[in-house]
């Protein structure tokens, strides 16, 4: 039986001695780098999405207050947090200022736009929070040296929240108005 021919020629057969370096392909398809490739990413991620704290959101303009016009009788009320204010208002009102502490501020007022006059009033108040939970905010009577009454009133929330209002009014001599509004407290 005859024998088959060699595929190469002998001169083929010698063995190189140059470093043998991958094809430029199979560096990619190492295992090993996508490994650490991936981990890589995958730290930068996590490093990125708890970075040293969030970038500043710019102060808000407090929403309008609240309106109940009943003939020439005006209610308004708003509710602001207390960092929002100037530390002299703080002090005139004598409420704490504080990340959490808000202000509900009433003020009950007749005549003409411009030529009104405050109108003392009992006030009572209370919130809601979103999961239903019912806050009392106690009121009190104030009179700032310009010779305006006012009604102010602090209370505690915990950011963010959806509030919704309940503010009772009775000028004196006159039927209880019931004033309903809500706020968003943001972070």
């Amino acid at each position: 039986m005859p024998r088959s021919k060699p595929s190469k020629p002998e001169a083929s057969a010698i063995s190189c001695t140059a470093p043998c370096t991958p094809p430029p392909c199979a560096a990619r398809s190492c295992p090993m780098r996508t490994i650490e490739r991936a981990a890589v990413l995958l730290v930068a991620g996590v490093l990125a999405a708890c970075g040293g704290g969030s970038t500043p959101v710019p102060a808000q303009a407090a929403p309008p207050p609240a309106d109940l016009h009943d003939g020439d009788l005006h209610i308004h009320a708003t509710a602001v947090n207390t960092l929002a204010l100037p530390e002299k208002v703080t002090r005139t009102y004598g409420i704490p200022r504080g990340e959490q502490t808000w202000m509900l501020l009433v003020t009950t007022r007749q005549g003409e736009e411009g030529r009104d006059v405050a109108v003392p009033a009992k006030v009572s108040a209370t919130a809601r929070d979103l999961q239903g939970r019912k806050i009392e905010i106690p009121m009190r009577e104030l009179r700032t040296g310009d010779g305006l009454l006012d009604n102010v009133g602090t209370f505690s929330i915990t950011p963010p929240d959806t509030l919704q209002f309940t503010v009772q009014v009775t000028p004196v001599g006159a039927q209880t108005r019931t004033l309903t509004f809500t706020r968003e407290v943001a972070k």
